[in-house]
């Protein structure tokens, strides 16, 4: 286990129940700051209330030409919207391939958090919804 010195905790975005408590369970650690790096990504500007600029336009470029050019682009917001917004987050490096097949874009994070010694990595796709 790594040698955690802050814990950083949040709810379970999925909603599930404890079964034995009934409350809804919770993420805990590096699991919560990635669960917030998501929302993060996903979460169109104008989106939060008095924070305009909050979140990210990537979910924009996902109705471009899908080339490497765009995933350049989508790498450069990723970045900076980490870098604006999650201060937990040490980001080494951000690698976005488009996927010609699925038509999508996989993102791959490798990121350290603070307070964890070891690198974390991070990956999820974008894909546009029609």
């Amino acid at each position: 286990m790594a040698n955690v010195t802050r814990t950083y905790s949040d709810i379970d975005m999925s909603f599930t129940l404890n079964t034995v408590t009934g409350d809804i369970y919770k993420k805990v650690d590096v699991n919560a700051v990635k669960q917030a790096m998501k929302n993060l990504l996903l979460t169109p500007y104008y989106s939060k209330p008095f924070t305009p600029n909050y979140g990210s336009p990537i979910a924009g470029l996902l109705f471009e030409p899908m080339d490497m050019g765009t995933a350049s682009a989508i790498s450069m917001l990723v970045e900076e919207a980490l870098s604006n917004f999650e201060p937990r987050v040490r980001v080494d490096q951000v690698s976005v391939y488009p996927n010609y097949n699925e038509d999508e874009y996989k993102i791959q994070i490798d990121f350290y958090v603070k307070g964890v010694r070891q690198p974390q990595v991070f990956n999820t796709s974008l894909r546009r919804l029609r």
